[in-house]
């Protein structure tokens, strides 16, 4: 199979906390001819391991908060209710970071882990590549702060029963769109009533 795009240049324009590269590639249109150049910045490809944590003995899920700099721009709460999240470390899989993660973000060791889905969350800028997974703990019974002091990670936890989660997405008080995908899936596929 012949390659669908052509790589003509790829330099890297930043190098901090993230990565961005500016790249000029031609890809192959539906006619089977191939586009003009086109140049974009993308992110560079963080490989994330997602976890919406779960007691479904208790039916309970765990969300987390935590400062986010992307909302700073608009009117809204700077802490936004989100599930665990984090890097893949190299030479790690993504079920071992999911597991790590959990752990030191919410302080639930998993018991089952079970992938949903992989996807990319925003291809037209970034090669960052998400695996999300459900998984079964048991949820906390208080509200804790978390997080790992060399990351300055300062996490609220707190667990919220099925019908405040539900309550918080109907109320359109759920902003982070990695959170939103796994709820909805959860709210499809595990507890629907």
């Amino acid at each position: 199979m012949s390659s669908k795009f052509k790589i003509l240049n790829k330099k890297n324009v930043h190098n901090g906390f993230f990565k961005m590269n500016e790249i000029t590639l031609k890809y192959k249109k539906y006619d089977g001819s191939w586009s003009n150049e086109i140049k974009r910045e993308l992110f560079g490809g963080a490989q994330v391991s997602a976890v919406l944590p779960y007691d479904p003995e208790n039916k309970k899920i765990v969300l987390i908060q935590q400062f986010r700099p992307g909302t700073i721009s608009r009117e809204s709460n700077n802490y936004l209710d989100e599930i665990v999240a984090g890097i893949i470390d190299p030479g790690e899989t993504p079920e071992d970071a999911a597991n790590r993660e959990c752990l030191e973000e919410t302080g639930c060791k998993v018991k089952n882990l079970r992938s949903i889905q992989g996807y990319f969350p925003a291809p037209g800028s970034s090669e960052s590549f998400y695996h999300l997974f459900l998984a079964e703990v048991i949820a906390p019974d208080k509200e804790s702060i978390r997080g790992l002091d060399n990351e300055n990670e300062d996490i609220l936890v707190n667990s919220y029963t099925f019908e405040q989660v539900r309550e918080k997405m109907e109320k359109k008080e759920i902003l982070n769109g990695l959170t939103l995908i796994a709820l909805q899936w959860f709210f499809l596929n595990i507890y629907k009533s």
